[in-house]
């Protein structure tokens, strides 16, 4: 650049869409923000039994200070099946070290870790409840909305709150 000028260029976060699913003959919920896994359900795959719910939220694809999501798939409970999701350092490890259930795929996205349970600037929770296994298998679902939260609260989902993440806004 000439003339002398400074100029500091701070990279930016990049960030994609995810989008929610629900299978109604599971009643489970499924997220992905995986371009390919978006096209291939909604054009039908699996037999076009996996339907948006129209829930979709932000999350990072690169970028400073984010954290990894982990992301598992089981077929333990066949022929219901079900990912699970998470950024907790712990979690994740004690899952790929220690489960004969749970099978790392592998870093979804990125997400920032909420600090005293609040969500840094720029971002918001992402709840993860868990179904207790109601539908005869374990599922997990995960919404930025307090009203989707308490609704599934309602319906006997446990809420997970030392597990919530944040999303971009």
């Amino acid at each position: 650049v000439s003339g002398g000028g400074v100029y500091n260029y701070a990279p930016t976060a990049a960030t994609t869409t995810a989008v929610e699913y629900y299978h109604a003959g599971f009643n489970h919920y499924f997220m992905t923000a995986n371009p390919d896994e978006i096209a291939g359900l909604d054009g039908g795959a699996y037999g076009g039994v996996w339907q948006r719910t129209g829930q979709t939220f932000k999350v990072w694809t690169s970028g400073s200070g984010l954290a990894d999501v982990c992301r598992f798939f089981q077929v333990y409970f066949a022929p219901k099946s079900s990912h699970f999701y998470t950024a907790i350092d712990y979690e994740c490890m004690g899952l790929i070290l220690n489960s004969f259930v749970w099978d790392y795929e592998n870093d979804a996205f990125k997400v920032k870790l909420p600090s005293g349970g609040v969500c840094p600037a720029g971002s918001l929770p992402l709840y993860r409840l868990y179904n207790n296994g109601m539908s005869g298998a374990p599922n997990h679902r995960y919404t930025t909305s307090l009203a989707i939260r308490s609704q599934m609260i309602g319906q006997g989902w446990t809420p997970e709150d030392p597990n919530t993440l944040c999303v971009s806004i």
